[in-house]
């Protein structure tokens, strides 16, 4: 129960860390073509940490992806991992 607690939780962060990427651009951008003044420093810093709190939470989302899905082999039931093309304890062929 405390792995898919932990899942949970670990989405949680992502959905967050997206949304806010989402909003702290969107706010920076806005600042800056809507209000332009001489001193744009707190937009571009809105800027920048929008981008990497994007990226941060794409990359996690590839990782998260990328990980190994289990996989059982047919016939003796032994877990196989994903790039095996034959199961490690009875031979039989995986597809």
């Amino acid at each position: 129960m405390s792995k898919k607690k932990s899942k949970l939780d670990r989405f949680t962060w992502i959905i967050t860390e997206l949304i806010l990427g989402i909003l702290a651009l969107g706010y920076g951008l806005a600042g800056i073509i809507g209000w332009p003044t001489s001193s744009n420093y707190l937009y571009i810093i809105l800027i920048c940490l929008g981008s990497i709190l994007l990226l941060t939470s794409i990359i996690q989302i590839i990782i998260m992806r990328k990980k190994k899905i289990n996989k059982f082999c047919s016939k003796c039931g032994e877990k196989i991992k994903k790039e095996d093309d034959f199961c490690p304890k009875c031979g039989e062929k995986i597809d």
